[in-house]
């Protein structure tokens, strides 16, 4: 993650932290002003929650915490209807429904959809870095609530070129992706972009397919390097070296006349026309057709 974007979020997530603070608890209140308690029954999933996967230990190791310590920070919720809809907090949330606790502190803001899915990009990379990948997806989410691409970089805090790199990933193909939802830290944005490019370049060819996913295997059982795929990818398939495949010489008295070759395709002499006579060329010719017939 670019350190602009990182730092400009850590903001947003820093003025969230300074309303809790500064926020006077009472069951009474102002929608994002002050906080309360709030049923865990009434509270829905926050649907531009950027990470795939949370660590089971992890939130029973905060359950624990918060079963010793109590809650140090509320989480935090918009209203939606007769509901509320989580900004930030998914573990803490979580840890709370471990521990069996039927209320939960949480401060409620009135934002609107763009500042609860930046909020949630913030929450978590406050805590702890998210990869590349969650964080496009966390971008791809919010994408449609700003009016174009060069607005949501701004709004970021990145170029638009670095924006496209986390864009790439929804270019990939479907198996990496599903790869990435469980393993997210596997590829960054840049050599996502780049394998994007090399399959763009290598078109759809089944065997740019195959060395693709070859490399994907190989990356996996890290024996390759993320930013070697491309260029796995752009190279052309070769095989080894046999002797079929070397030119062979036509000698004459000493001199090189020709010579013949065989290709994947094709099967190739050549000889030099003063080499030959008219009676050599038409027993040539003869043989050829004889033996295909």
């Amino acid at each position: 993650m670019t350190r602009s974007l990182k730092a400009q979020l850590a903001q947003k997530a820093e003025d969230n932290t300074q309303r809790h603070r500064e926020a006077n608890y009472r069951d009474d209140f102002d929608a994002g002003r002050q906080h309360t308690k709030i049923p865990l029954e009434k509270i829905d999933p926050n649907p531009y929650q950027p990470r795939t996967s949370l660590s089971e230990a992890d939130i029973r190791e905060l359950a624990t915490s918060i079963s010793s310590l109590g809650l140090l920070q509320p989480v935090s919720v918009r209203v939606i209807g007769d509901r509320y809809q989580l900004i930030a907090g998914e573990r803490r949330l979580r840890a709370h429904r471990v521990l069996g606790k039927p209320t939960i502190e949480a401060i409620v803001l009135g934002v609107d959809e763009a500042t609860s899915a930046t909020l949630a990009l913030a929450e978590n990379i406050e805590r702890e870095d998210l990869s590349d990948f969650e964080v496009g997806e966390g971008i791809r989410r919010v994408e449609e609530q700003f009016p174009g691409r060069t607005k949501l970089a701004e709004s970021l805090g990145i170029q638009r070129s670095d924006l496209y790199r986390y864009f790439s990933y929804s270019k990939l193909p479907e198996f990496i992706r599903e790869c990435l939802v469980i393993q997210p830290k596997l590829l960054s944005r840049t050599a996502a972009s780049d394998i994007v490019k090399a399959l763009k370049d290598a078109g759809s060819d089944e065997r740019v397919q195959q060395r693709l996913r070859k490399a994907w295997e190989q990356l996996e059982a890290g024996k390759l390097d993320q930013t070697k795929i491309a260029g796995v990818i752009a190279r052309p398939e070769t095989g080894p070296s046999t002797s079929a495949d070397k030119p062979t010489h036509i000698m004459k008295n000493g001199t090189k006349v020709g010579t013949f070759s065989r290709t994947q395709d094709k099967f190739v002499m050549k000889l030099t026309s003063s080499a030959l006579s008219n009676e050599q060329v038409e027993k040539i010719q003869r043989f050829v057709v004889e033996l295909f017939n």
